[in-house]
């Protein structure tokens, strides 16, 4: 897109609302097919639609528009059909969780002391992939592994995938992309190992129509239904199934990794190595409990610390 040309979409958002927590708040950011550029604050993905359009978007906070609101601005290219760009809309919508009401649970981190700075910096929104297939692929790809190698596996995956014209960034590929790619691939070139046949498993069940991704997202799933939809995908273990369960809006069931744990018993001491322990100390979140135990994780960090003063200075 030529500088100083309109975006190709706004999209409203009702405040409390900062793109920089939305992006920053969980780790897939750092995943390819998306990027974060801290100078400007935008964050980049090549997106695929579901006809085979490729795109490279560039989201960024709104400045203030002529009604006085701001929002999210989303430059796309090459520069989409009004069909199209309907479309990205609703998918950026999706990844940023821009449609979530987020007001309770904003209002019970005001009542807390240390979580106080979430509500005010309108943080909650954990990004996720326009669809649960990327998102449980990158589930897989974070399993007993160090983050470091997750992210060179998920983007070897992604060179599987198409790009747009003028980019050498590619899109997440598809389940049947992935079967193409098949198991010397995976092992290979991705790195992949002992996960590399619950990938294809996956992909195999989802090209098919063996595998039927619709259930966890419906609207009326339970967070028992959700999780256990998703620990019956190949790959997926309760602790997984329960951070996927939280990118779906279920935030009531307290999982724990090493990462975590480890924060855990610094904050609360060697019971909260416990999850069902550890969740006593979230009681008064009720179905957010999950979520603010990541948030005060997250809050509690160095950067973000610095961040969220300059914002209150």
């Amino acid at each position: 897109m030529a500088r100083g040309a309109a975006p190709a979409l706004r999209l409203a958002v009702d405040p409390p609302f900062s793109l920089w927590t939305a992006a920053l708040l969980h780790g897939w950011y750092a995943l390819a097919p998306f990027r974060w550029l801290p100078e400007s604050e935008t964050l980049e993905r090549v997106d695929r639609l579901p006809a085979g359009a490729v795109f490279e978007l560039r989201v960024r906070q709104g400045v203030d528009w002529t009604d006085g609101r701001r929002g999210i601005e989303v430059d796309a290219s090459p520069e989409p059909s009004a069909a199209d760009a309907q479309e990205l809309a609703a998918r950026v919508r999706r990844m940023l969780r821009l449609d979530e009401d987020l007001s309770d649970f904003h209002a019970r981190c005001r009542r807390s002391r240390a979580l106080r700075p979430v509500a005010e910096a309108g943080a909650g929104r954990l990004l996720r992939s326009p669809d649960l297939w990327e998102d449980v692929m990158k589930g897989i790809c974070t399993t007993n592994v160090t983050w470091e190698r997750t992210r060179r596996m998920v983007a070897a995956l992604t060179t599987l995938g198409p790009k747009p014209r003028g980019t050498s960034a590619r899109a997440f590929p598809t389940a049947s992309e992935v079967l193409a790619a098949g198991s010397d691939f995976l092992l290979k070139e991705a790195g992949a190992g002992y996960r590399a046949k619950s990938m294809l498993r996956l992909a195999e069940g989802v090209a098919d129509g063996t595998i039927d991704l619709s259930g966890p997202e419906h609207p009326d799933a339970t967070s028992a239904e959700r999780l256990a939809a998703l620990e019956a995908l190949p790959g997926i273990g309760p602790v997984t199934a329960g951070y996927l369960a939280m990118l779906l809006g279920s935030y009531d069931t307290l999982t724990l990794d090493s990462s975590t744990r480890a924060f855990a018993v610094r904050t609360f001491g060697e019971a909260a190595a416990d999850p069902k322990r550890l969740a006593r100390h979230y009681t008064r979140f009720g179905r957010w409990r999950a979520l603010a135990f990541w948030c005060q994780r997250w809050v509690g960090g160095t950067q973000v610390q610095e961040r969220l003063a300059l914002e209150t200075a």
